[in-house]
């Protein structure tokens, strides 16, 4: 009976297996492969280069623009969506806003928008002759050039981005809220707790690995941007706004940084891969130590 299950088992999981081999394994040991010639991935030829893409992606200074600007991005942008989804999630829970799900609905709609259309959508409201501007002029304020300023871009595409991606930290923030017994809130009510007393020695033990899990989940997220930044900015003015995922896309196929080359961008692709693994080990480390004390 044993043997039959087993059997069985192996029969189901085959086809994941299968499918973790196609998609996952085998492009990423195909682009350490590409990583390591010359190749521009339009002609038939390649030349074998070794390790000189990597030594060249290491002195490249527009590399090393993008490496900072997704950091950047992704620390800012972790502290915002998981400061704001926290706070409005406390706010539904102890301003009487807990049975409002219109609120939430607010706060949860911009997650069903793909980000391609949300970076459309706020270039043509910022464009310099857009919607903002002419409100702007309305006032009798100078207009100003939100996407031509690379202050302006940085901070426009973070603040997108943290409208767009809050509201998915706000459904685990409200489930976090949910998991605390309702018997042990109304003991602690009763012996005269505040809702910060509530907060603080009530909730935010319980919510521990939830914070974690959001952090990493959004820090991740944010380095891995694309769609929103590449089509609202397309990673300039000037570079500023310039990420790991667009200096990939643009180096891989536009050709903006001079003719494509295919296997230098793979072998910054596989840096970031490496990166992303020790973040990940990072991450379980912390999940570990931090919330089991």
């Amino acid at each position: 009976m044993m043997r039959k299950d087993r059997r069985l088992a192996f029969i189901f999981l085959c086809p994941l297996a299968l499918s973790i081999l196609l998609f996952q394994l085998y492009p990423i040991f195909l682009n350490g492969f590409y990583s390591l010639l010359n190749w521009n991935g339009l002609t038939k030829t390649a030349n074998f280069i070794g390790l000189d893409n990597y030594i060249q992606l290491f002195e490249d200074s527009l590399f090393w623009n993008a490496v900072g600007n997704s950091l950047l991005f992704a620390v800012l942008g972790t502290i915002l969506q998981v400061g704001i989804s926290f706070g409005l999630a406390a706010l539904c829970e102890f301003a009487g806003f807990k049975k409002g799900n219109w609120i939430r609905l607010l706060f949860i709609l911009p997650v069903a928008a793909t980000s391609a259309v949300v970076g459309i959508v706020f270039k043509t409201l910022f464009a310099y002759e857009g919607p903002v501007n002419g409100m702007i002029s309305l006032l009798g304020f100078a207009p100003v050039n939100w996407l031509a300023d690379p202050v302006w871009a940085f901070v426009l595409i973070l603040l997108v981005s943290v409208w767009k991606e809050t509201g998915t930290l706000f459904i685990y923030w409200m489930a976090g809220f949910s998991s605390v017994p309702a018997e042990t809130l109304e003991a602690a009510k009763l012996d005269g707790a505040s809702d910060w007393q509530l907060l603080r020695h009530m909730y935010l033990p319980v919510m521990k690995p939830i914070l974690v899990m959001c952090a990493s989940i959004t820090f991740i997220n944010c380095l891995k941007a694309f769609d929103l930044i590449q089509t609202l900015t397309g990673g300039g003015p000037y570079y500023a706004t310039d990420v790991l995922s667009t200096f990939i896309y643009q180096t891989a196929f536009t050709g903006s940084f001079g003719s494509p080359k295919l296997s230098y961008a793979c072998a910054a692709a596989i840096v970031i891969l490496l990166v992303a693994s020790g973040l990940y080990a990072v991450k379980r480390i912390i999940q570990k130590v931090w919330v089991r004390t």
